[in-house]
């Protein structure tokens, strides 16, 4: 049995309360908490969501193994925080149930540079200071600095010379996806993936793509216009596999001498998709 101990900053629900201090923890999670009487206020139990008061002192009692592990550490030094992300979580979200609110518990200042969408695994670097932020920042945005690789696994013998590397992307926000067009057209921007074959299967095909741009589901919509959906993206396609087989899983660099953060260039990180054991 695990304890965490802290005060209220403000009035709010106790579930709320609890629920900023634990992200790896759902509402139904914390419900359970509180049904169980395991969480006190003031040293006294309680058992329904009642509103707390700035000041107020909580001490939750729950088990280790009710969390789930959203990520491991790959690296960490004093500038950067390089973690494998677990798919079924956002590094940045609304209500701060995300990966990042996560690392802030453990780690104090951390802040995010890039996106992995909530069901893509894989390695994710996050900046430890402000100045590092914005290097990072530029460095995802020009695309100079940092060679980032997916592994997909996508239903389909591909055929490669018939994928076009630069098509054109929209974002749809009322269906939270994008649509693909080979001909520009108004509303689409242009995208560029490189695809290659890895290995073929009987009826599937081992993908790797490197990001040219990187725009919300690019990797995903591009590769599937072309009748190639990645094996368990039920958006882009639909088949009877949970996970989606598409993972962020490797990252090394190439920044400027003059870079703080040129020390990283001899150093690359490559992890084994889950998918794949």
């Amino acid at each position: 049995m695990q304890k965490l101990e802290f005060v209220v900053e403000k009035e709010m629900k106790l579930s709320k309360a609890i629920v900023d201090k634990l992200p790896v923890f759902s509402l139904h999670n914390i419900k359970k908490i509180l049904s169980n009487k395991d969480v006190k206020v003031n040293n006294i139990r309680q058992k329904e969501d009642i509103v707390v008061q700035k000041g107020d002192k909580i001490t939750v009692y729950y088990i280790e193994k009710e969390q789930k592990e959203w990520y491991s550490l790959v690296y960490s030094d004093d500038n950067v925080l390089i973690v494998n992300k677990r798919a079924g979580i956002e590094i940045v979200s609304e209500n701060e149930r995300d990966l990042l609110s996560i690392l802030k518990l453990e780690f104090g200042e951390v802040y995010a540079v890039h996106r992995l969408d909530r069901n893509t695994e894989g390695l994710t670097i996050f900046a430890r200071n402000k100045t590092i932020e914005s290097e990072l920042l530029n460095a995802f945005k020009t695309r100079k600095s940092i060679d980032k690789r997916y592994a997909l696994l996508v239903h389909g013998r591909v055929d490669i010379s018939k994928i076009r590397r630069t098509v054109y992307l929209k974002k749809v926000e009322n269906l939270s996806k994008v649509w693909i067009s080979e001909v520009k057209t108004s509303g689409f921007e242009p995208i560029s993936t490189e695809f290659s074959v890895i290995q073929y299967l009987v009826d599937k095909t081992l993908l790797e793509a490197k990001l040219i741009t990187g725009k919300t589901h690019q990797i995903r919509a591009h590769i599937a216009y072309y009748g190639y959906p990645i094996v368990g993206d039920n958006k882009y396609g639909k088949d009877d596999f949970k996970q989606m087989h598409l993972t962020a899983n490797y990252l090394a660099f190439n920044f400027d001498k003059k870079s703080k953060l040129n020390y990283l260039n001899k150093l690359n990180f490559e992890i084994s998709p889950t998918w794949l054991k």
